[in-house]
């Protein structure tokens, strides 16, 4: 149970930081024991928003909340640069309010693969429209679970920067009927090479393709302009690779 003070806190904290349904919570260091006094203030039915961006938030924290039923509003959610881990993300995979979740951001918060493939293997987030799990270490078991969900069907983002992905993983989305939706997709900071590149440029169904980024991988010359010139991707706007 939360202090009295802990309360009064984070009733001061609503009060300053939430308006027209988002509650804006990034930076202000409320660890577990402020998710902790958050749950018991019992305001959460009001929020559709909730950045929780660099918040000190591990898995103790994080499991209770994505185990409450307050947040059936709830639409986007930010939790970059915390550390919810495995244990964090296999509860989140299970969340009373991922159903209606149309944006989920967890960037910087120690998943392995174990909470990854939880994650995508969920049958919960069928409206989800951006993932980013950028500077995890997911790996290509997720990728490729996440390519071969019927789950993740609207999904228009997909951030994947740094997150050890291989040609491997690469070759399985680009065959995805999941993810034929996709429009926005970062795959920078990875090991790919010209099988990446290759997979891409000849994909069957990421054919909605607008941006790609792919900076900082081992892509030569020829893969790119294997993707520039390619009809499998007649709507790409931006390539990055530098």
């Amino acid at each position: 149970m939360a202090t009295q003070t802990k309360l009064d806190y984070i009733n001061r904290l609503f009060d300053e930081c939430f308006e027209d349904g988002s509650l804006e919570l990034k930076g202000k260091f409320i660890g577990d024991e402020g998710v902790e006094a958050l749950l018991e203030c019992g305001r959460l039915d009001q929020v559709e928003n909730l950045d929780l961006t660099r918040n000190q938030l591990t898995w103790r924290g994080a499991v209770p909340l994505f185990q409450t039923t307050q947040l059936q509003q709830l639409k986007r959610l930010y939790l970059g640069d915390n550390t919810i881990e495995d244990k964090g993300a296999i509860a989140l995979a299970e969340a009373p309010f991922a159903e209606n979740l149309v944006q989920l951001d967890l960037r910087f918060n120690d998943i392995y693969p174990k909470g990854g493939l939880a994650l995508v293997q969920s049958e919960h987030y069928k409206r989800l429209q951006i993932l980013i799990l950028q500077e995890n270490f997911t790996g290509d078991e997720t990728l490729i679970a996440l390519a071969k969900s019927k789950s993740f069907i609207n999904l228009r983002k997909l951030n994947v920067y740094r997150t050890q992905i291989t040609d491997k993983g690469i070759k399985v989305m680009v065959k995805s009927k999941a993810l034929k939706k996709l429009k926005h997709l970062n795959i920078a900071r990875n090991v790919l090479k010209i099988d990446a590149a290759m997979a891409l440029a000849n994909t069957t169904t990421l054919n909605d393709l607008e941006t790609i980024l792919m900076y900082d991988t081992f892509v030569p010359d020829v893969g790119v302009q294997a993707m520039l010139n390619s009809p499998a991707l007649p709507k790409l706007k931006t390539l990055r690779l530098t």
